[in-house]
């Protein structure tokens, strides 16, 4: 199953309404807002690589307060 991980830097302020709406969102597993360059990490994942694509273009980028994001595609994970 695809999935990434993707640094957000939000509005100064719009942290925890973008971590909020982000949790609503198909396909996001997880959400930390987190201290440093980046307000928040979020693991998302889909069926497919154009789902995966969907998430991150079309639903999580038109969340409101969100200024950038960066996208890791994950490529393999180990269980812990």
């Amino acid at each position: 199953m695809p999935a990434a991980i993707v640094l957000v830097s939000c509005d100064v302020g719009k942290e925890d309404s973008v971590a909020e709406q982000m949790c609503r969102l198909q396909g996001v597993e997880n959400v930390a807002l987190v201290y440093g360059v980046y307000d928040i990490v979020a693991k998302l994942s889909a069926e497919t690589m154009d789902g995966l694509e969907g998430i991150i273009i079309r639903k999580l980028r038109a969340v409101p307060g969100i200024k950038a994001t960066v996208t890791l595609v994950v490529s393999r994970e180990c269980p812990v």
